[in-house]
């Protein structure tokens, strides 16, 4: 039988569970700041371990994914179109001004392309968006920093199934399908 009062006061014991203390501590901080940096005002949410993110807005109930990059200062969110396209959208933090002009080097597969990057008002961020039909594997590199975007590592077959759902709610809502309820299409 295990004496529970001798283990406690084992060193051994007080050691592990300090650092294991300190590792879960870790953790957590670590969870909270990924979840929350340039966060957009947003409350984001772990998707899958892959360290994609998921929120909806507030206004539309739109569904959006991320993915934050901290090593290189960088996050990519991708949301759709009105009209089925992938929206995906860049941000470098980045002391800038707005006179000065700056560019991104987005690599795929096929070709490699200059994007004009927009200082943000509070002269922090750099930004640029990209509109495509089906994105290919993406390198996008700014400054000697660069972001892999893979799209088998997100979910964004999910994010066509919500839309979906969410411009036939009339025929989802019925079936009690999802949560196309509790949402409201309100989309332009």
């Amino acid at each position: 039988m295990i004496n529970f009062k001798s283990l406690f006061r084992s060193v051994k014991t007080k050691v592990f569970l300090l650092f294991l203390l300190i590792i879960i501590s870790g953790l957590w901080l670590t969870s909270h700041y990924l979840l929350t940096w340039l966060n957009k005002e947003m409350d984001w949410e772990w998707y899958d371990i892959g360290g994609v993110q998921v929120t909806r807005t507030t206004d539309t109930h739109q569904l959006l994914f991320r993915k934050v990059y901290p090593f290189q200062q960088a996050v990519i969110f991708t949301s759709l179109t009105l009209d089925n396209r992938f929206d995906l959208f860049t941000i470098f933090k980045q002391s800038c001004t707005p006179q000065q002009s700056y560019t991104a080097t987005v690599n795929d597969d096929k070709e490699q392309k200059q994007f004009p990057l927009i200082c943000n008002e509070n002269g922090h961020e750099l930004s640029f968006r990209q509109v495509i039909s089906s994105p290919p594997p993406l390198t996008i590199t700014f400054n000697h920093r660069s972001v892999n975007f893979q799209p088998s590592h997100w979910a964004l077959t999910f994010l066509k199934k919500d839309q979906f759902i969410q411009q036939n709610k009339h025929y989802f809502c019925t079936k009690k399908h999802f949560d196309a309820c509790e949402y409201e299409w309100s989309r332009d």
